[in-house]
């Protein structure tokens, strides 16, 4: 586990370098952990509080927060910590897949997923962001 704060030079017409073009696992994967953890959230708060055990609400809203947002969540971990190493941003080595493992039963775990991940982080802020 460790942080590496090393940047891509630009091609000379502006445009970002050949590193950018063979990344694989570029995305906005915040912003759909995010999406996803809200969406379990809900589903899990109306399957729990709100619908009955065996009505068919009830049912759909199961699904919907089991299989369907908990594997987003888990996939939308993988795909972060992935994106981070790529770019040598930040590398969580192992602790990927407890947080993946964990995340298909608790998506929650993306919340401590996150103050890990922000933990690492290096003094350049922009590093961190989206790609561009």
């Amino acid at each position: 586990m460790h942080t590496r704060a090393e940047s891509t030079p630009d091609d000379p017409d502006g445009g970002p370098g050949d590193d950018a073009a063979d990344r694989r696992f570029d995305g906005p994967w915040l912003r759909f952990l995010a999406v996803a953890l809200v969406g379990w959230s809900v589903a899990y708060g109306l399957d729990r509080v709100l619908l009955a055990a065996g009505s068919p609400a009830g049912a759909a809203a199961a699904f919907t927060h089991g299989y369907l947002l908990a594997p987003l969540v888990t996939a939308a971990i993988l795909l972060d910590a992935l994106s981070l190493a790529e770019r040598n941003v930040a590398d969580l080595g192992l602790f990927k897949w407890p947080y993946a493992l964990v995340a298909l039963s608790a998506p929650p775990v993306a919340v401590v997923y996150y103050a890990h991940r922000e933990w690492l982080k290096p003094d350049d802020a922009a590093l961190l962001s989206g790609p561009s």
